[in-house]
């Protein structure tokens, strides 16, 4: 694996190729962006509640704080790019990306390619000026892919039907989180056996059921936090978390630090920091 950041931290570039199976293991939300690029291969990646199959030429691209985990598809091999970035970077730029995989033409997968290949080589290489350049690929490079996404009329389709099942659990969720959940109660709203359930939502998404409903609420919670004056004990009743001991430990588990440190952070974070915190 090879990694490599600009001298202030604003962009990182992950390369890899992977001879044998991988999914991501751990639950994923980071505080800028993400954009993700197929060399070879074939990828699910599992983004809020939907499953996109993911092929060369594709390129994700992830918000901030987004929910998302890359899953195997059934190929053992893939070659794959991970660039994160600062939220700055797109400060004042018009640019305006949201979630979702973008399938370039096939005229232009070429020169997208390209352009990340070049992004690759000046990351890794030390000549003069290698950070000024990362971001001047970058930025064509995003202008390059939301453009394409502007262009493209409707979402990539789901894998497989079982997906779309999931991502009707995954919806719901996600519309009751501040309900209680339970395993047994949603499996039986959507015909099938708790097992069942528990086994096809961790095969599609990547997520343990209960995992996935944890991450909603923190994700909720973080903006609650982020936008609001609310008390804890209220963050916690609103998020569906329950007892202020029990969002304490969770947060403080999800994001490394407590729910009033994050909201102090926010706070005193100015604008254009605190996007890229967030």
């Amino acid at each position: 694996m090879n990694i490599f950041h600009n001298s202030a931290g604003t962009i990182q570039v992950d390369h890899v190729e992977r001879t044998g199976f991988y999914s991501m293991i751990n639950e994923h939300m980071h505080q800028g962006y993400e954009l993700y690029y197929l060399f070879s291969g074939e990828r699910d990646y599992f983004i809020r509640d939907r499953t996109y199959r993911v092929k060369r030429g594709s390129f994700v691209f992830i918000e901030k704080e987004e929910l998302h985990r890359t899953i195997d598809a059934g190929a053992p091999k893939h070659e794959r790019v991970v660039i994160n970035f600062a939220a700055p970077l797109l400060e004042g730029s018009g640019l305006n990306g949201r979630s979702g995989v973008v399938t370039l033409a096939p005229q232009d997968q070429y020169k997208g390619e390209a352009l990340v290949r070049e992004l690759i080589a000046e990351a890794k290489g030390d000549a003069p000026g290698r950070d000024m350049m990362l971001e001047s690929l970058l930025k064509q490079l995003l202008v390059h892919v939301f453009r394409a996404q502007t262009e493209q009329l409707e979402p990539e389709a789901q894998p497989s039907a079982l997906h779309r099942t999931m991502s009707e659990v995954a919806e719901y969720v996600g519309s009751h989180y501040r309900e209680e959940l339970h395993l047994k109660d949603v499996a039986e709203r959507f015909f099938v056996s708790p097992y069942y359930l528990s086994r096809k939502f961790k095969l599609c998404t990547g997520f343990g059921f209960a995992e996935y409903v944890q991450l909603v609420r923190i994700r909720e919670a973080q903006r609650l936090l982020r936008e609001t004056n609310l008390k804890m004990i209220e963050v916690a009743e609103r998020t569906g978390i329950g007892t202020i001991a029990n969002f304490h430990k969770l947060f403080r588990k999800m994001n490394g630090c407590s729910p009033l440190q994050y909201r102090k952070l926010q706070r005193t974070l100015p604008a254009s920091a605190k996007e890229s915190s967030t």
